[in-house]
């Protein structure tokens, strides 16, 4: 009895170990060889140029809503600059399914805190030259905001229409100066006379990348960004109200 016991409990534990491999991948980050190295239950990939720190450059292998990613810092840029690239794997290749960008226009200091997924990019060493494509377009639309009423004593506050959403308007509201330098500005939908506050969390605004016009969903970070995102399609927008 004791033998088939042991037997039963051994059986137990390769499915569980099995199942635990099923589960995800691991990622193991390099950063002296700047090599990011991924491996599934079956095999394993590595990756070369793509971690690691140079000047004021940082990139590292982080916990980002719930799963990994590869943060970019560049502390060189005329404005604060980070982004978050979401990683999967497609069989025995490694992608970059979405980028999280925070960042601020360095002419008003307007806060953008949008995302772009379904990229399906190729992870391979210059992955970050990727988030100029959107970030550039995201600034440029916010270059023309006036802030001077913030610059005033007292400031008065400042409402800045980001999108509409799900029947919603998406603004972020800026009280004082240091709303556009390092503090987060209030993130609220409005529908006709009703208000919905996500307070000082981080919302991001999140796009299909061949939809730029208007945000498939907002993700919003409440307990770090290290846990997973409390997402808001349209319809769980609306029930907001």
């Amino acid at each position: 009895m004791r033998f088939k016991y042991q037997i039963a409990i051994a059986i137990v534990a390769v499915v569980l170990t099995n199942f635990a491999l099923a589960q995800g991948d691991v990622y193991v980050a390099d950063s002296n060889n700047k090599a990011l190295s991924v491996t599934w239950s079956g095999g394993s990939k590595t990756i070369e140029g793509v971690v690691g720190s140079e000047g004021e450059i940082t990139r590292e292998l982080v916990d980002f809503d719930g799963s990994k990613a590869l943060h970019y810092e560049n502390l060189a840029s005329r404005s604060p600059f980070e982004a978050y690239f979401t990683l999967r794997r497609h069989d025995g290749e490694v992608v970059i399914d979405c980028i999280y960008v925070s960042i601020r226009n360095e002419q008003d200091g307007i806060l953008i805190n949008k995302a772009v997924c379904g990229l399906d990019h190729p992870l391979a060493e210059g992955y970050e030259d990727v988030v100029y494509e959107f970030s550039d377009q995201w600034k440029s639309s916010t270059a023309n905001i006036v802030i001077a009423q913030l610059l005033k004593t007292p400031p008065m506050s400042l409402e800045v229409k980001e999108s509409k959403f799900g029947g919603a308007e998406f603004f972020r509201i800026y009280k004082s100066q240091k709303d556009l330098s390092t503090s987060v500005p209030e993130a609220v939908l409005k529908k006709e006379a009703k208000k919905y506050s996500f307070g000082s969390s981080l919302v991001f605004s999140v796009y299909k990348f061949d939809e730029l016009a208007s945000p498939a969903y907002l993700d919003v970070s409440s307990e770090g960004l290290e846990k997973k995102f409390i997402r808001y399609d349209r319809d769980s927008v609306n029930k907001l109200f």
